[in-house]
């Protein structure tokens, strides 16, 4: 009788954690483009233009002028951002960490880390999964 309720106890532990670990990959997949480790990148400039883009890939994204041209770097949800009360503003000397996103429609760069002064923000994990992945915003 004992080794069947720790079956019970075993099965129901599985089932939930199965369930919590689907949950968060539906979470993260949710989050944008697919982030490639290997194809992570560095660049330097100024913040020439901030956008607020709708639609599936909503968010911020920086206009960056760097020695050798622009790059649109995607940022994060703008309402994480504002939880998170960090901002850019144009002018400034960023240094950004990311990953040229693939089968998206303008070329842009996943930021995993941005550097702004002193101030480091960094917005995914060493394996470019967001910090915003299963974020849940204040009410």
């Amino acid at each position: 009788m004992r080794s069947r309720s720790w079956s019970k106890i075993a099965l129901m532990a599985g089932a939930l954690l199965l369930a919590v670990s689907s949950g968060l990959a539906q979470k993260v997949k949710d989050t944008g483009p697919k982030y490639d480790v290997a194809n992570e990148i560095k660049i330097k400039g100024v913040v020439a233009e901030i956008r607020e883009l709708p639609g599936t890939y909503e968010g911020i994204y920086l206009v960056v002028k760097t020695d050798t041209g622009t790059a649109l770097v995607r940022v994060a949800p703008a309402s994480f951002l504002k939880e998170m009360d960090t901002s850019f503003a144009v002018g400034n000397q960023v240094q950004v960490t990311g990953a040229k996103a693939i089968n998206v429609p303008e070329e842009q760069i996943l930021a995993r880390e941005i550097i702004v002064g002193t101030n480091t923000v960094t917005l995914r994990d060493d394996k470019g999964i967001p910090v915003w992945a299963g974020w849940n915003p204040a009410k």
